[in-house]
């Protein structure tokens, strides 16, 4: 009975260390495969940046 476990127990670490190592490469593989965006052809535009500044009307109490 004691075999019969530790048998299960060395598979399950053995399963999951092949997930591991199935997992990394997938991640290597996709990693090599995903193109890389070198080029910016118009930096970003945020809405603030759009528009002037609008004058403060609030009335300032001096």
């Amino acid at each position: 009975m004691m075999k019969k476990i530790i048998i299960v127990i060395i598979a399950l670490l053995a399963f999951g260390s092949i997930g591991g190592i199935f997992l990394a490469g997938l991640n290597i593989y996709t990693r090599s495969t995903t193109p890389i965006e070198t080029e910016q052809t118009q930096p970003e535009i945020s809405p603030t940046q759009q528009f002037p500044a609008i004058p403060d009307s609030s009335p300032s109490t001096k």
